[in-house]
């Protein structure tokens, strides 16, 4: 699939007009100041169709910095993957969602107002946060632009996928492959372990003699408990989790020779799967409204615990189940909700 870009997208939809806008000011479509919806993600997809259906005197805006989320997803092979939505334009469109291409950096909550990239601003009446997760800091020495293009993470992007499938193909037969899990598996516990498992079937296959360790942060984690329970059913006898008792906290990297310092000491790899710790993505990180564990506290309707004039749904709630049905649902419950 070619890569999308902005332009192609607005030609393709005909939404040039309606996505770029004035030069300063993005405005709605009715007198009402609008619900303001940031992210076109499962959660945000669905609560634009939901509150569509509701007929609100309030217009109905979508931002969404990445067109492609819009027309459908690039195929990513299986345990490559992560919830991704699956909504297109014109099912939004074809509501009366107004969808604005572009990504906000700042919120002014006394105003009621976004600043987007492009220099242009949104007043809302209602804000509802649905930006999904993204990748966080977290201090390892050598773990830079380098040590991501050469390990990479493969978390939902088909051409890391398809980079590692390569790196994996390619390694000798007697390798080391090294998967490093984030803290709580970022939040997707079953879907690591599918590719652990995948890898482990994998290597058992085509590599019987390559060694593959899992490196764990975390003691006693759910996806190890979920690893353990169906190991046997699916070969992966050969694998060797570390978590953080046994060594598997990455203390600094040095991607180009291969090597992983951990609490026990020195991994030399062939092929390494580092995917990094996430979090709440994006602005709303900036906004205000994650703690120190780097998600949206809410309370069980999705409000926001920091912000209370905010709605938070999807993956970014802290005590969200990060499923496509899950955020799918929470988007839904939004109808009732504002």
């Amino acid at each position: 699939m070619h890569e999308i870009t902005r332009r192609r997208f607005l030609a393709a939809t005909g939404a040039g007009a309606m996505a770029l806008g004035t030069p300063n000011l993005i405005a709605p479509t009715a007198a009402a100041e609008p619900v303001l919806i940031l992210g076109g993600g499962p959660a945000g997809a669905q609560a634009a169709l939901s509150l569509a259906g509701k007929s609100l005197d309030q217009p109905i805006i979508l931002v969404e910095r990445d067109p492609a989320r819009l027309l459908g997803n690039e195929a990513v092979p299986r345990p490559f993957s992560r919830p991704v939505t699956m909504a297109a334009y014109e099912k939004l469109a074809s509501t009366g969602v107004q969808i604005v291409l572009d990504d906000v950096v700042a919120i002014d909550w006394r105003a009621g107002r976004t600043e987007l990239i492009s220099g242009r601003r949104i007043a809302f009446g209602r804000l509802v946060a649905a930006p999904g997760v993204s990748a966080r800091g977290e201090g390892i020495t050598g773990l830079d632009p380098v040590a991501r293009q050469l390990w990479p993470a493969a978390w939902g992007s088909a051409r890391e996928a398809r980079r590692l499938a390569g790196q994996l193909a390619a390694m000798p037969d007697d390798s080391h492959v090294v998967f490093r899990l984030p803290p709580d598996a970022g939040g997707y516990s079953e879907i690591a372990v599918e590719r652990i498992l995948w890898i482990a079937k994998d290597l058992a296959r085509t590599r019987p003699r390559a060694r593959f360790t899992v490196l764990d942060p975390d003691h006693g984690s759910p996806a190890r408990r979920l690893f353990a329970a169906c190991r046997s059913a699916h070969g992966a006898a050969q694998v060797t989790w570390l978590d953080r008792t046994a060594g598997g906290q990455v203390l600094s990297v040095d991607a180009p020779r291969g090597i992983l310092e951990t609490s026990a000491g020195t991994l030399r790899a062939d092929v390494v799967n580092f995917i990094p710790r996430q979090g709440a993505a994006g602005i709303v990180r900036l906004a205000g409204l994650t703690d120190d564990s780097g998600w949206c506290p809410c309370d069980e309707i999705g409000q926001s615990l920091l912000r209370p004039e905010a709605l938070v749904l999807g993956d970014a709630r802290k005590a969200a189940v990060r499923t496509v049905a899950a955020a799918s649902r929470d988007g839904a419950r939004s109808g009732h909700v504002l």
